[in-house]
């Protein structure tokens, strides 16, 4: 994987659609975790969908820290961010 550093505005872009995509793809997992959770009627599927929730809330925050570091690239790109003084 390229470095943020070392991406084009394009290729920044392009990243954060693939971020954006999988953020919707695991957020259809989430859903599916918790209707597992609510309307199982095996004990054990309920703790499993339990389990595998907090794993892909996991995944979902590690991605928004990824995406929200994308964004700050393209924006520093874009000349939408001033530098931080130098102290």
């Amino acid at each position: 994987m390229t470095s943020l550093e070392r991406m084009t505005e394009q290729e920044l872009v392009a990243h954060l659609c693939q971020l954006a995509d999988e953020c919707d793809r695991l957020g259809r997992e989430l859903a599916r975790t918790e209707q597992r959770q609510r309307f199982s009627k095996d004990a054990q599927d309920v703790a499993r969908a339990a389990q595998d929730g907090q794993g892909l809330l996991t995944r979902m925050n590690r991605l928004m820290d990824r995406m929200r570091a994308a964004e700050g690239h393209l924006m520093r790109i874009r000349g939408q961010l001033r530098p931080l003084p130098v102290p």
